[in-house]
Parts: C-alpha cells; sequence; structure tokens
C-alpha cells in the first residue's frame, strides 16, 4: 500500500516516512514546488515490474507507444498492466476509402509543428506506416513552409488546407497513406472567432484522434486552463512538449492524469525524431501518484 507524505523539508518528511513506515520503507516518487515537498512511499520494497525508470527505458512500446488509432477509454484506477509488446493494426474509419487521421491541437508556440514531424519520421510512431502531412496553420508566419520542408525531407507527400473548402479535396489526395497527420493553428483563450473556425474544420475533418499538446514548462494552473479550454475540440488524448527545459517536472504528467486523459507520447527537444519518446512509464507513475493521493483523502477526509 502507497502512502503520501507532504512537508516543507525533505529530510523531516522522510524521517517521518522511516518513523511510520520502518527502516524497510521504499520512496516510489518525490515531488518538490514551491514550499511544499511530497513524498510518495510504501512499507514495502517495490519491484521494479512495479515501477519502472522512464529515463532508462527509452524503447517504444508497440502496444502503446505505436499508433493505436482507437480511442481507448479514459484512464481508470487502478492502472491495467502493460500487456506483452506486439504490433497493432489500425482500425477501421467509418468511411471506408479515408486513412485514420490524427490531429494535433493546442496554443501557439507549444511545438506543434515539430511533433508532427516527430510523429510522421519516427519508426516506433507513425514512420513504419506511409503517412500523409495536412496542414491547417496558415495563420502562423512560416508554418506552411516549415511543414513542407520536414514532407520534403522526409519523402511523405504534404497538402495545405487554406479554407475550409480545400479540407475534403486535400484528404482525398491523400487517400492512399495509412494515416493522416493534421497540423492545426494554435490559438490563445482570447481569440474566440478564431478557435470557432478551427472548430469547425475539425468538425468536417472529423479526425480518428485529437491530441491536445501540452508544454511541460506550463504551472498546473495553466496546463488545467489549456485543457478545459480545448475539450471542445474533441480532445481524446494529450501530449506533452517541452520535457527538456523541465526534465525532472512530473507536474505535466500529474494534470493530464487528474484530467482522465491517456497520452502516447512526450518531446524533449528539436531534434527530428529523436526527441520523441513513449509516455507509458510516466503517466502509469502520475496514475499511482493520483490513486495514493485520492486514496490519502478519503482516509483523511
Amino acid at each position: 500500500m502507497l502512502e503520501v507524505f507532504v512537508g516543507t523539508h525533505l529530510p523531516s518528511v522522510l524521517r517521518e516516512v522511516r518513523r511510520a513506515l520502518g527502516d524497510q520503507a521504499c520512496v516510489v516518487d518525490v515531488t518538490h514546488s514551491p514550499g511544499r515537498v511530497e513524498v510518495l512511499a510504501s512499507p514495502v520494497p517495490v519491484t521494479a515490474r512495479t515501477v519502472r525508470d522512464p529515463v532508462a527505458d527509452r524503447s517504444p512500446d508497440p502496444v502503446l507507444f505505436g499508433a493505436a488509432l482507437a480511442s481507448p477509454p479514459r484512464i481508470a484506477l487502478p492502472p491495467v498492466p502493460t500487456p506483452a509488446p506486439r504490433r497493432v493494426p489500425l482500425p477501421r474509419t467509418t468511411a471506408v476509402l479515408r486513412p485514420p487521421v490524427v490531429a494535433l491541437v493546442g496554443p501557439t508556440g507549444v511545438g506543434k509543428t515539430t511533433t508532427l514531424a516527430k510523429l510522421a519520421t519516427h519508426r516506433g510512431a507513425y514512420g513504419g506506416r506511409r503517412v500523409g502531412l495536412l496542414g491547417m496553420d496558415t495563420y502562423r508566419v512560416g508554418a506552411v513552409e516549415q511543414l513542407e520542408t520536414y514532407a520534403e525531407l522526409a519523402g511523405v507527400p504534404c497538402e495545405i488546407a487554406y479554407a475550409e473548402a480545400d479540407i475534403a479535396h486535400a484528404l482525398a489526395r491523400l487517400v492512399e497513406c495509412e494515416v493522416i497527420l493534421v497540423d492545426t493553428p494554435g490559438r490563445g483563450p482570447r481569440q474566440v472567432e478564431d478557435q470557432g473556425t478551427v472548430r469547425r474544420w475539425l468538425t468536417q475533418l472529423a479526425p480518428d484522434e485529437v491530441h491536445l499538446v501540452l508544454p511541460a514548462s506550463n504551472m498546473p494552473v495553466a496546463l488545467r486552463r489549456t485543457i478545459a479550454e480545448f475539450t471542445p475540440f474533441g480532445v481524446t488524448h494529450a501530449l506533452a512538449t517541452k520535457l527538456d527545459e523541465c526534465p525532472r517536472d512530473a507536474r505535466v504528467f500529474d494534470v493530464v492524469a487528474e484530467a482522465g486523459l491517456p497520452m502516447r507520447w512526450f518531446t524533449d527537444g528539436q531534434e527530428v525524431p529523436a526527441d520523441l519518446h513513449p509516455a507509458t512509464d510516466r503517466m502509469d507513475r502520475a496514475v499511482t501518484r493520483l490513486a495514493a493521493r485520492r486514496r490519502a483523502q478519503e482516509i483523511f477526509a
């Protein structure tokens, strides 16, 4: 059983862990925030099978990291053990002649276009299939050129939708692809009209998955606000970026777990496609922390 210990000074919290759980206690996770230290501990040693090192385990998981495009259920507690690795086939979509469509959404500057290029070229993600790119971000200066450059370097087809009427034609030209990745315009919370336009375009596009790109460098309150603002876009998954700016900060995973969203990938740099990694382990740890907090709240309520 995992227990949560909270204080302001790590050595004091660790002494409390030892006093409460004994000398054999195992510290599972330590979370720091201004003026607060939170330690997740177990009274018995936790095996490597229970908690894996997200940094050491860099190999993609074909089940959770590979493109299983059917929208999985929201995260439930406790987490389901990871099945044995296997290649998951792409599911059938409602439109017989259309390949599965995966759209990235999120505010401006979170790294959607670069992340799209990583997904398109990484062998552990969609790069093992015939990938097509659809660009809908014609607002940001240089966005179209950036996407077309990535497509040319990767040797994949790329279509640009300048208006809502272009979407159907672009999809038709990408019909031979096995998966279509979509880059959408980034919009802030005050750009209500522009957000409405993007939502209309996504409604016509009818993507099989919508991944909300969240920068790990943002504070939890900003992350929660972004999730709430983009929920009307039909978000099915989260995707964390900018982990290189705060490599030991797990708050973005905690916020995503609280929201009940699954996450397959995170990025920690600008290198394409090397800086794309499976999020399985970090989400498992976040769900475990969330479960422990909920149990503690029930006990001490």
